[in-house]
C-alpha cells in the first residue's frame, strides 16, 4: 500500500555507564487503515512470536510449546488470507526453528511497508497448571492507533471466543518508563513507524481446556483463521472470484511540512497529523495532498483542487495527481472535492479538513469548499467518505468553510490581524482602513496582509513578536506572528518587490501599547517598538504612488532599546534582558558569566554578532541575533567577548561594550569586533555594558585597556603603583579555592539535562 514509514526517532547514544535514551513515539496522527486495490495490495505482516532456541511459554506437564503453536496458526492465518483478492502476507521470519529480534521483526514490516503487523502468542502464568484461560489481544495504547485498531481486536477475540476459548477481550500495557507510550517493542516501533499493530494471546499454556487447542492441529488452523477473518473484515477484502464489484474506494495521502509524503488513508480516516499528546506543537501542515480512487466497476472519477491565500483556487486535477505543491513551502488552507459520471449519481463524497485555528470544521460535499480562507490557516489532516446516494451524511454543528469578506476590486491592499480574545478580524481592512482595536487593550498576535492591485510584484513584511523576536519575511497571503499561542506583536516591516515597488510606496503605522498612534513608516523600516514589552494594538497600511507625499507624519515611527542582552551568572542562571548601556551580570558577588545572549533593537537591518572566550574551549564560533554564546550547566567561565555589527545595521552605528573582570574590575570600552576581557589569566567575566553608538560619534567613556593578553608579556601597575613583570599562563582550571567561583556547579538552570532511559525490552 501507499502507507509511508515516518521515522521521527531520536536516538542519543551516551557514555558506556549510561542508559540508552527511550525512543519517544511521534506526536501525530498517522492514518491507519489502508483499503485494497488491484495495483496496490493490502499488506499484512505476520509475526509468529518467538522461535529458534527461544521457545517461549512452555509446559511440560500438559505438553505445551509456544513457539511451535504460534507457528503453526501463523501459517494458517497466511494461508487463509491469502484466498482473498489484493492482498500481500509476509512472515517476520521463514523457518519455524529461526530466530530474529523484536527490532528486526519491525523492520520486516518497514522494508514492505505494511499496512498491518500482527504477533501470534500465546499465554501463560506463574503457576505450573493454572485455572486462568482464555484469549486476549494487546493494541496500542497511542492514538489513532488505539480507537483504529480496537474494532479489529475485539472481532479477533469474538471470532476465537466463538471457537470454545474464554474472551478476556482487549488490553493495553502502558510503559514503565513513559505512560503515555507503548510497553511491548513490537507494538512501539510499530507506532514509531506509522504502522498498525496487535499481539494475539490465543490461549493460556499451562491451562488443560487451552492446552487442548494448543496441541490439536486441527484448532491451531481453526486459531489461525479466526484471527485472519477478522483482518479480512478490518480491510474489506473481497474473496477470490466472488465477482461484487460495485464498492468504490477512496483513499488520501497528504504532503507534510518536513515529512513529505506520508501514510495514506482510506474513506473515513484521517489523513495527516493530529496531536495525541496535549500541548505539543509540533505538528506538521499539510502542502500538498492526493487522492487515489478505486473504480471498482463504476464509471467516473474524483476531481479536487486546493487553496492558497496568495494564489487562490488552483486548477482542479484528479485521481491520483498532486493538489498543492510539495516544492514551494506554500500552505493549504481550504480544499474542495467532487466526482464525476455515474460515481456522482450513485454516491456522495464528504469531506473536512483540520485547521490548526479552529480545529475540526463541519463536513462539506460534492465540490463545496472546506476550510478558512483568507486567514491563513494551516490544514493538518483531511478526511474524505464516500456515501451512497440516499444514505446517512456525517453531520456537525461547525461551518465546513469559513471565509473572510474580501477587500473591494478595486482596493489596493487588504489586510486581517489577530486580535487577543476576538480572533481574527472577519472582514478585510484596506488602504489605510484600521484593523484591530483602539482604547481596548487588545494585542495584535497575527496579521495577514495581500496584494490586490494585480501588478506583479508582492507584499514581503516581517513581525517583531514577544518570545520570538524578528521572526522570518512572509509574503503576500501568509500569516505572520502567532495563533493560539497569546504572544503580541511589537513592531512590523513592510516592503513591495518587483513592479509593485516600481509603482508603490508602501507607508503603514501602528497604534502602540502607551505609545498610541506613532507615525508612517515606509518601503521595508520598522514601525512599533522593540525592548518595552509593548503590545501592538492596530495598523494602518496604505500603498502611495512612487515618491508620492506620505500620508502623515514621518518622525517617530519606531521607538526601540538600540540593543538589549542578557547573561547566564553562575548560581542565578539567565537574568532578564537589559539594554543600552545598563550592566548585565553582577559586581561585587565574585560570580562568574557563563553565557551571553545579545540582539538588535534598533529596527535597522542587520545582525549583531558575537563570540566568547570561555574556560577550556579558548574562543568559541560566532553567533548572532540572541544565539547563545558560551555555556550553561558546566560551571565554565566567559573570560573575553567580541561584538560587531554587519549589514545597515553596521553602517549606522559602532558597538562599544566593557566588561567587569574579576581581580581588574572594568576594563575600557572595546569596539567593533575588538576583543574585551583577557586571555591566558584565567580570570572570570562579571559583568558586561553594550551600547550602539551612531556611526563615529564619541566612544562612552577610555578606549585604552579593553583587554589584557596574559600569554604576552604585561608590563603593568601593582597596587602599590609599582611597575611588575609576569608571565601568567593560561590555565583550564577555575581557581576552587576562591571565595564565589569554586568548580561545583551552583547553577540549577542546565539544559539538556533528561535523563536516557531505555525501551521496555519485553515483547
Amino acid at each position: 500500500m501507499k502507507i509511508k514509514k515516518i521515522r521521527n526517532q531520536i536516538t542519543a547514544i551516551l557514555l558506556a555507564f549510561m542508559l540508552i535514551i527511550t525512543l519517544l513515539p511521534n506526536d501525530i496522527l498517522k492514518p491507519i487503515v489502508a483499503e485494497a486495490s488491484a495495483n496496490d495490495p493490502v499488506v499484512i505482516v505476520l509475526d509468529p512470536g518467538h522461535g529458534g532456541t527461544d521457545n517461549g511459554a512452555c509446559n511440560a506437564a500438559l505438553g505445551t510449546n509456544e513457539k511451535n503453536s504460534n507457528w503453526e496458526m501463523t501459517l494458517a492465518c497466511k494461508a487463509y488470507l491469502e484466498n482473498y483478492e489484493n492482498v500481500k502476507v509476509i512472515l517476520t521470519r521463514e523457518k519455524r526453528d529461526e530466530y530474529s529480534s523484536l527490532s528486526s521483526r519491525v523492520q520486516v514490516a518497514e522494508k514492505n511497508k505494511a499496512d498491518l503487523f500482527v504477533s501470534l502468542h500465546s499465554n501463560s502464568t506463574s503457576y505450573e497448571v493454572s485455572a486462568v484461560n482464555g484469549c486476549e489481544v494487546y493494541r496500542s495504547v497511542v492514538e489513532p492507533f488505539a480507537s483504529n485498531t480496537n474494532q479489529l481486536a475485539a472481532d479477533i477475540c469474538a471470532n476465537l471466543s466463538s471457537l470454545g476459548l474464554t474472551n478476556r477481550g482487549v488490553k493495553t500495557r502502558k510503559s514503565t518508563i513513559l505512560p503515555d507510550d507503548d510497553y511491548y517493542t513490537v507494538i512501539a516501533d510499530c507506532v514509531m513507524s506509522g504502522i498498525p499493530s496487535l499481539i494475539v494471546e490465543h490461549a493460556f499454556v499451562n491451562n488443560k481446556f487451552d492446552a487442548s487447542f494448543l496441541n490439536s492441529p486441527t484448532k491451531l488452523k481453526a486459531m489461525g483463521e479466526a484471527d485472519a477473518k477478522a483482518i479480512a473484515k478490518y480491510f474489506n477484502l473481497k474473496w477470490k472470484g466472488s465477482g461484487n464489484s460495485g464498492y468504490p474506494t477512496i483513499e488520501v495521502t497528504p504532503f507534510m511540512e518536513e515529512y513529505g509524503w506520508i501514510a495514506t488513508s482510506p474513506s473515513g480516516m484521517a489523513a495527516g497529523f493530529v496531536t495525541y499528546r496535549k500541548n505539543d506543537h509540533r505538528d506538521r501542515r499539510i502542502e500538498a495532498f492526493k487522492i487515489d480512487l478505486n473504480n471498482d466497476g463504476v464509471s467516473g472519477d474524483v476531481v479536487y483542487q486546493a487553496y492558497n491565500g496568495g494564489t487562490g483556487w488552483q486548477s482542479e486535477v484528479s485521481s491520483g495527481n498532486v493538489a498543492g505543491s510539495t516544492t514551494d513551502g506554500k500552505i493549504i488552507e481550504a480544499v474542495k472535492i467532487n466526482l464525476t459520471g455515474d460515481l456522482a449519481s450513485k454516491y456522495d463524497i464528504y469531506y473536512r479538513v483540520l485547521s490548526d485555528q479552529s480545529g475540526w470544521l463541519g463536513w462539506a460535499s460534492n465540490g463545496k469548499p472546506a476550510g478558512k480562507i483568507g486567514f491563513a490557516s494551516e490544514l493538518r489532516a483531511i478526511q474524505v467518505r464516500l456515501i451512497a446516494k440516499g444514505g446517512n451524511a456525517p453531520t456537525s454543528n461547525v461551518s465546513a468553510c469559513i471565509e473572510v469578506t474580501q477587500a473591494p476590486e478595486d482596493a489596493k491592499i487588504a489586510y486581517t490581524t489577530h486580535v487577543q480574545s476576538y480572533g481574527w478580524e472577519t472582514a478585510e481592512a484596506y488602504d489605510g482602513l484600521t484593523s484591530g482595536t483602539s482604547g481596548q487593550s487588545k494585542r495584535l498576535e497575527g496579521i495577514i496582509i495581500r496584494n490586490n492591485t494585480g501588478i506583479a510584484g508582492d507584499i514581503e513584511y516581517q513581525v517583531h513578536c514577544q518570545t520570538y523576536g524578528w521572526m522570518d519575511w512572509k509574503t503576500s497571503g501568509e500569516m505572520a506572528g502567532t495563533s493560539g499561542e497569546s504572544k503580541r506583536l511589537e513592531a512590523i516591516r513592510i516592503k513591495l518587490t518587483g513592479e509593485l515597488s516600481e509603482k508603490y510606496d508602501v507607508y503603514y503605522r501602528v497604534h502602540a501599547q502607551n505609545f498610541g498612534w506613532l507615525d508612517w513608516a515606509k518601503n521595508g523600516e520598522a514601525a512599533g517598538t522593540s525592548g518595552y514589552s509593548k503590545r501592538l494594538e492596530a495598523i494602518e497600511i496604505v500603498l502611495v504612488e512612487k515618491d508620492g507625499a506620505a500620508p502623515g507624519a514621518t518622525t517617530r515611527p519606531y521607538v526601540s532599546k538600540l540593543v538589549t542582552y542578557k547573561t547566564h551568572v553562575q548560581t542565578y542562571g539567565w537574568q532578564s534582558y537589559v539594554s543600552d548601556g545598563e550592566v548585565s551580570g553582577t559586581s561585587g558577588q565574585s560570580k562568574r558569566l557563563e553565557g551571553i545572549r545579545i540582539s538588535n533593537g534598533s529596527g535597522v537591518p542587520g545582525s549583531v554578532r558575537y563570540k566568547v572566550h570561555c574556560q577550556t574551549y579558548g574562543w568559541m564560533d560566532w553567533v548572532s541575533d540572541d544565539a547563545m554564546a558560551g555555556t550553561t550547566g558546566e560551571s565554565k567561565r566567559l573570560e573575553g567577548i567580541c561584538i560587531e555589527l554587519d549589514g545597515e545595521l553596521g553602517e549606522k552605528y559602532d558597538v562599544y561594550y566593557r566588561v567587569h573582570v574579576q581581580t581588574y574590575g572594568w576594563l575600557d570600552w572595546a569596539k567593533n569586533g575588538e576583543p574585551a576581557g583577557t586571555e591566558g589569566l584565567s580570570r572570570r567575566l562579571e559583568g558586561i555594558q553594550i551600547m550602539f553608538v551612531p556611526k563615529d560619534k564619541e566612544a562612552p567613556g577610555p578606549t585604552d585597556k579593553p583587554y589584557i593578553n596574559g600569554n604576552l608579556k604585561d608590563n603593568s601597575e601593582d597596587d602599590n603603583g609599582e611597575t611588575t613583570t609576569e608571565v601568567i599562563t593560561e590555565t583550564t582550571t577555575e581557581n576552587t579555592t576562591e571565595e564565589g567561583d569554586n568548580q561545583s556547579s551552583e547553577d540549577n538552570n542546565v539544559e539538556n539535562s533528561d535523563v536516557a532511559t531505555p525501551m521496555d525490552a519485553k515483547e
